[in-house]
């Protein structure tokens, strides 16, 4: 049998996912039990915190659009039988 370093890279590649995506999961756990801890007033409080949370959240503008002209529309070629004048 030959060695293949293919399939000894996959192997360790998924334990290593594994192991990434099991920490990350711990880690939301900690930030989801964190977060029911935290003690809140009321619920307008709470809403007002949320509301915050939406301004930091908003994805960030697109860069705006290039103002470097379009190239010229490429022509279209003549099919065989045009060109024999058929």
């Amino acid at each position: 049998m030959m060695f293949d370093p293919v399939s000894l890279w996959m192997q360790s590649s998924v334990f290593w996912f594994k192991i990434y995506k099991q920490q990350q999961e711990a880690y939301f756990r900690a930030l989801g039990t964190f977060a029911v801890s935290i003690p809140h007033e009321d619920s307008a409080d709470l809403a007002r915190e949320a509301e915050a949370m939406k301004d930091m959240l908003k994805p960030a503008p697109k860069p705006a659009q290039s103002t470097a002209r379009k190239p010229a529309p490429r022509k279209r070629r003549k099919a065989p039988a045009e060109l024999v004048g058929a």
